[in-house]
């Protein structure tokens, strides 16, 4: 009697066990499999709640999801497996594919013509009030020596000088679009940048700048920052900017690190 109640005690337990080892497992699964929301672009809805996805969302591998639009995807990030992009296959399902990792900044000093014509191209993403440092003999900024920039407004062609200090060039969204002093909703748009030198206006090139807005744009990095709270500052950093590339434009590295540093810190 007394053997076969150690052997039931014993099995009660390996089967308790193994019950306890499964559930650990299905937990350690499960939290592998969900992702938290940074960002939507265009409109995602959760099948089951017909809620739409918004920041902050927890998105579970496998979840319903209806894309309102072909070109509707959404920034999720996980700690244990990184960040990834959700957006709409053809056969009507998720895909789940991990985000670009370009983590390229606008670096290095602008000296001349070619610099700036390779600085200024494609999505510029602008983070508040940008001052950029230029050569002052190759680009004198004062009356006569001045850069402007380009762009359509209600068909209208608009022109903007840009302001300086010293020889830092001013790209401050508020002036942009601002027409005979009034603002103007600021939009993402085509420009053109040009430098006027006496008489004469070289152009410099056609880019796109993009500014964010900036308790959205914070948030964003909130959520990045706070699934990665465990890596160092270096692999943060990183992140974000691999993230800003992708979702906004290619950011100014010195523009970028001083605003995470005056927000979060982060250096």
């Amino acid at each position: 009697m007394k053997k076969y109640l150690l052997i039931s005690a014993i099995a009660l337990g390996t089967t308790a066990m193994i019950g306890w080892m499964g559930t650990e497992k299905t937990e350690k699964l499960a939290t592998s499999d969900q992702y938290k929301v940074i960002k939507v672009d265009g409109q995602i809805v959760f099948q089951k709640t017909n809620a739409d996805m918004k920041q902050g969302d927890v998105f579970l591998s496998g979840t319903a999801l209806d894309f309102k639009t072909p070109q509707s995807r959404a920034a999720v990030i996980s700690n244990l497996k990184g960040r990834f992009v959700l957006s709409a296959s053809e056969q009507g399902q998720t895909n789940i594919l991990p985000a670009a990792n370009n983590v390229s900044s606008r670096a290095g000093a602008l000296i001349n013509l070619i610099d700036l014509q390779n600085h200024f191209s494609g999505k510029y993403l602008v983070i508040g009030k940008m001052k950029l440092q230029l050569g002052s003999e190759a680009f004198p900024m004062d009356d006569q020596n001045f850069f402007y920039l380009t762009y359509y407004h209600n068909e209208e062609l608009i022109r903007k000088k840009l302001v300086n200090e010293g020889e830092y060039l001013i790209i401050d969204k508020e002036e942009i679009f601002k027409i005979d002093g009034k603002a103007i909703d600021i939009q993402e748009k085509e420009m053109t940048m040009f430098y006027r030198q006496g008489s004469e206006s070289k152009k410099i090139g056609t880019f796109t700048p993009v500014f964010p807005d900036m308790t959205v744009l914070r948030s964003e990095v909130e959520v990045i920052m706070a699934e990665y709270a465990d890596k160092d500052a270096a692999t943060q950093i990183k992140e974000i900017t691999a993230y800003l590339n992708e979702f906004y434009g290619n950011p100014q590295k010195d523009n970028l690190g001083e605003w995470l540093k005056a927000e979060f810190n982060l250096q």
